[in-house]
């Protein structure tokens, strides 16, 4: 263990042991400092020994080995080979009697450990001496209170341990000014000094936090809204820092933090506020000349590394060069580019500058005048941290007042130039009239036109709907017309057959009555097929006539049946080589719905229609075309399935588009499918869609609502 007192080596070395005789000091309250606060530490009657004996704390012990040291005199010279410094201080103190009748109470400043007893007794631990070793947080404190009379005399023992470290200064590497703050006795104003500190530190603490993170918030929604400027995000990255370092500055405040946290809390600190500085510098380039530079990127590096490196090993040239080359790089910014620094680029010049400014003056104080610093610590740090964000926020404030006063000017210059163009438009005003009014005639005469062609396609289509059916029936209706010919000609021989048997004197009544049964069928058969024509003529009727729009109850299976073979035979009027299968799967449980039957049937004509040409078309496979309905709870659904070659993509979206059409032409105009869609989606609130994969075929599906 090394000892920092020759005196001290020199006794241990001779082994000569002398008594020392230790002075009481009397205390007067005209002593007490400011916030009637009396450093202890200054004061000549402090005796100290290295080393830990817990009987040192007693009154009646053997001086031997101790020596007169204050503790302002405490060293780094003084610690072991493991950092730490270990020992006991011993003074004596009267109080005299401008002491009655006031409250005393003791307080420390420092974050070593100590124990201190009075007479013996043990009254306070400042942290733990102990094993684990604990340092005492010593911020915002209140002080201890004592029980002390006057006019008797009191032995102060305390027991220090601290160790040294090279993490900050602001252990034993303070000077002697800071060390005095290793104990004080304190009156009643020292109380209310501190609930001052406290509501103080927490207001500034509130505040600084509070607007940093108001302008964090809105400047990074700047750079959210305005991505494409450089400027926002500088000056939101500053922003960042800084209200990261008025947290990290205020957050011991709030949270009592152990010995590591705190100085890690102010290395960050530290740090963060060269960012600020350096930010700012950084700001003031682009916006001179529109770049960063390699030199500023440097500065922020060197500065911020050598910050570090200074607080963290007490060695500060480094960084007062780097800071230096700082401000001269900044200063030769101002020089050279003091011209185009107008009014808005100040107040970057301000935000810059301020936080320096503020930091010297707060350092200075810390470091000469240790009442005036804690007197207005925290309004300082409050404008440390927040003066360049505001500053920045008055710079953002002048550049939108610049940008709308240019784009007023540039508003008047439009204005200008749009007054003389009106000046030009209105004398061509009767010519463009004129001619709008002779282009108007022309496309009225356009709109005639096209309503009468698209008359005349709407008709052909319905014509040509009309003439499929029709082949379609003349063909079904052969059927029954050749029924009735037939049996008509077989009940005519049947009645001559008759009338000769009935002739004759000996009559066959057997033979009779068969040909009276014989001819009665040929006439219920007769009967059939000619309802049955009478009923497919009915139906032609019915399509061929103007549809009331009236709904009525419908079987869509039967409608589908009628349609499906009305189409097939159509086909095959127009075309005698064309064939195909079809078929109907109908739901025997499909419920009847009120529709209006001719445009349904229209739209199933069309629909199947479709699907015999595209099978007619595809000669090689045998062609089939499917009609199915299907119940789906609250609606009924046909389907109408062909294999032909299907409907290519680029097709499918225009394909219930008026006019379109894949026929050639002469065969067809493009309207079945728009005139479907119209008569299902707004005609009766359904759905028309279709399905296709090109080359296997195609799927038109409908949907009506029950």
């Amino acid at each position: 263990m090394r000892i920092s007192l020759i005196a001290l080596f020199l006794l241990l070395s001779t082994g000569i042991s002398f008594g020392l005789n230790q002075d009481v000091i009397k205390l007067s309250k005209s002593s007490f400092q400011s916030h009637q606060k009396l450093f202890l530490a200054p004061l000549d009657g402090w005796i100290f020994k290295q080393g830990n004996d817990t009987l040192w704390a007693n009154e009646d012990i053997d001086l031997t080995g101790w020596n007169k040291f204050k503790p302002t005199e405490l060293s780094a010279k003084m610690e072991d080979e493991s950092g730490r410094v270990e020992g006991w201080f011993r003074i004596k103190i009267i109080l005299d009697k401008s002491f009655v009748n006031t409250p005393l109470a003791i307080n420390r400043e420092l974050w070593a450990a100590t124990d201190v007893y009075i007479n013996g007794k043990l009254i306070h631990s400042f942290g733990n001496t102990g094993n684990p070793y604990q340092a005492f947080n010593p911020i915002l404190k209140y002080p201890i209170p004592l029980q002390l009379e006057v006019g008797k005399e009191y032995l102060i023992a305390i027991h220090f341990v601290d160790y040294e470290t090279t993490f900050t200064q602001r252990e034993l590497r303070l000077k002697p000014q800071h060390l005095k703050s290793f104990l004080n006795l304190t009156g009643p104003e020292f109380i209310d000094r501190v609930t001052h500190d406290i509501k103080q530190t927490h207001i500034y603490g509130t505040l600084s936090i509070s607007i940093s993170f108001v302008l964090f918030f809105l400047f990074w929604m700047l750079v959210f809204l305005n991505p494409g400027q450089k400027i926002f995000r500088i000056i939101a990255l500053i922003t960042t820092a800084v209200w990261i370092c008025a947290v990290g500055s205020f957050f011991d405040t709030f949270f009592d933090l152990s010995y590591p946290f705190e100085k890690l809390r102010y290395v960050i600190n530290i740090s963060l506020q060269v960012v600020m500085n350096i930010g700012g510098l950084i700001l003031l380039e682009w916006l001179l000349i529109r770049k960063t530079t390699w030199i500023s990127v440097t500065l922020l590096f060197v500065v911020t590394s050598t910050s570090t490196f200074a607080h963290l090993f007490s060695i500060s040239p480094p960084f007062g060069i780097a800071f230096s080359c700082m401000l001269v790089y900044f200063g030769f910014l101002l020089v050279k580019y003091w011209k185009s620094i107008h009014e808005a680029m100040w107040a970057v010049v301000a935000a810059t500058v301020s936080p320096i400014i503020m930091a010297m003056v707060y350092i200075n104080l810390h470091k000469y005048s240790l009442d005036l610093f804690h007197e207005y610590e925290k309004p300082l740090l409050s404008l440390m941290l927040l003066s360049s964000p505001l500053f920045l926020l008055v710079y953002i404030s002048f550049r939108f007042k610049e940008i709308l006063k240019d784009i007023a000017n540039e508003n008047h210059k439009v204005l200008l130039i749009t007054e003389e163009k009106q000046e030009l438009l209105s004398t061509q005003n009767e010519r463009l009239e004129l001619l709008v009014s002779e282009r108007t005639t022309e496309l009225e005469k356009s709109l005639s036109n096209l309503k009468s062609t698209q008359n005349q396609l709407i008709q052909k289509e319905k014509l040509a709907s009309l003439g499929e059916l029709t082949a379609g029936i003349a063909h079904e209706i052969q059927n029954p017309l050749n029924f009735v010919n037939n049996f008509s000609e077989l009940s005519v021989d049947l009645a001559q057959e008759l009338k000769e048997e009935i002739k004759k004197p000996e009559k066959d009544w057997e033979l009779i009555e068969e040909l009276t049964n014989d001819l009665s069928s040929n006439q219920e058969k007769i009967n059939h097929h000619g309802k049955r024509a009478s009923n497919i003529v009915k139906g032609m009727l019915e399509h061929s006539r103007t549809s009331t729009g009236e709904r009525v109850l419908t079987d869509i299976n039967q409608l589908a049946d009628e349609y499906l073979r009305l189409s097939y035979h159509g086909m095959r009027a127009k075309n005698k080589e064309f064939n195909a299968d079809y078929q109907l799967i109908a739901d025997s449980n499909l419920p009847n719905i009120e529709v209006v039957p001719q445009e349904i049937g229209r739209v199933l004509l069309n629909l199947v229609n479709n699907a015999f040409y595209a099978v007619a078309q595809v000669s090689k496979l045998p062609g089939v075309v499917q009609v199915s309905t299907k119940t789906l709870g609250n609606a009924i659904e046909i389907r109408v399935k062909d294999n032909g070659n299907g409907i290519p993509k680029a097709n499918l979206e225009k394909i219930f588009q008026p006019f379109f059409t894949t026929k050639p032409t002469g065969e067809g105009t493009g309207l079945g499918l728009s005139l479907s869609y119209d008569i299902i989606t707004k005609g009766h609130g359904g759905i028309l869609e279709v399905v296709s994969v090109e080359g296997e075929g195609a799927e038109f599906i409908v949907r009506l609502p029950v």
